[in-house]
């Protein structure tokens, strides 16, 4: 299936968003189905808000369902994209480190390319990764690209845990990226065309965002991921929009990927997953990046706050780009299935205030305890 993506009329494109769903074949148990029901709720309610002219998965997105049995995988992968093609909706798919796992990253890419509306393809197997390719948006009123769209596959776990947590964008696919981007600023006149990069796992430049916690911040804090776990961060006063949920999971080797960006000068956002609680846009250097928090039910999620990210650019204010979260319950006033009456009500740090809360009053309640049995003790002491 051939699709041309362009610019509407009023010269805007709208993109969509959707992270980390690790959806399964679990639609039997009353639980499983619950989730599965929650999940399609919120994307098809969003796809019939927005009527984005793209949606992109950022990774994660079909778990657990790929070792022993392609064709399950095929059916997981065709419910969870039924709202887009329902609708006719082109999309896009990033690789996560969940569909590097089980080694079967040539059957999921075939299974992706087999859905009508799915625009992925391998531009060049000779590089690190299995998914980096490109897409070109056309202006409004003519075929001349308006934006260029990147995808690149992030890969999986660190070979040498004691390097790193998880493994990094590759000097090979960096190579890539600045070639591909040279060859698309000489097609464009010589002219840098702006551009927007999706992939799964995050640069470690976003800690540049984020600071370490003052003694007082503790209840508003998040733990660093891996190399920065010895530290609790907030955000910069004026570098982050939205919610910081948890340390980004950003590899501890810095591969160069954020310096190519600023280097070659044509990103002007950057968006991943990977993260299921974070939703929060920060700038660094120029460059806007988002988390895009998860979508779905099935993993560790952050109560009834699954949310869409809408990302729009416009031909108009090429530089510029919008971009705002939409959240189950708070915008789309969703009514959940699958979650219980506590999990419906507060999100991850107001459970996190409740378990200090209770630590605290359990142990005062046991000093207490301690007390009036050593002056039991002492009394009985006396009597003797």
């Amino acid at each position: 299936m051939s699709v041309s993506l362009k610019c509407r009329e009023d010269g805007k494109f709208h993109i969509m968003c959707l992270g980390d769903l690790h959806e399964n074949a679990d639609i039997d148990s009353p639980l499983g189905k619950a989730k599965a029901a929650d999940m399609a709720l919120l994307i098809n309610t969003a796809l019939d808000r927005f009527q984005p002219d793209l949606v992109v998965l950022m990774g994660d997105t079909c778990t657990d369902c790929t070792d022993n049995d392609p064709s399950l995988f095929c059916e997981v992968v065709t419910r969870v994209t039924q709202p887009m093609v329902e609708r006719g909706i082109p999309f896009a798919f990033v690789m996560g480190n969940y569909e590097h796992d089980n080694h079967h990253e040539e059957m999921i890419v075939q299974t992706y390319e087999s859905i009508p509306g799915c625009l992925i393809f391998n531009d060049d197997p000779s590089i690190t990764g299995c998914l980096n390719y490109n897409l070109l948006v056309q202006r409004s009123d003519s075929e001349k690209p308006a934006f260029n769209l990147w995808f690149i596959d992030s890969n999986n776990l660190c070979e040498d845990e004691a390097v790193s947590m998880y493994d990094w964008v590759h000097e090979d696919q960096i190579a890539w990226y600045e070639r591909r981007a040279a060859q698309i600023k000489e097609q464009n006149g010589g002219q840098t065309l702006p551009a927007v990069l999706f992939q799964h796992i995050p640069v470690p430049e976003e800690y540049d965002a984020m600071r370490p916690m003052k003694p007082w911040e503790l209840y508003q804090s998040v733990k660093g991921h891996a190399h920065w776990s010895s530290c609790r961060y907030v955000a910069k006063e004026g570098m982050m929009r939205g919610y910081l949920g948890e340390g980004p999971c950003a590899p501890c080797r810095n591969s160069g990927q954020f310096a190519s960006w600023k280097k070659t000068g044509d990103i002007i956002a950057a968006f991943f997953g990977h993260d299921h609680l974070n939703d929060f846009t920060c700038v660094v250097d120029g460059i806007t990046m988002g988390q895009c928090k998860t979508a779905g039910f099935r993993c560790y999620t952050d109560g009834c706050q699954s949310s869409v990210r809408m990302v729009t650019l416009d031909e108009n204010t090429p530089d510029r780009i919008e971009t705002e979260v939409y959240r189950f319950k708070q915008e789309f006033r969703l009514k959940s299935r699958s979650l219980g009456p506590i999990q419906r009500r507060i999100n991850d740090k107001q459970s996190f205030v409740l378990n200090v809360a209770v630590r605290v009053a359990a142990g005062a309640a046991a000093l207490t305890a301690g007390t009036l049995a050593a002056r039991k003790i002492t009394e009985r002491i006396k009597q003797k």
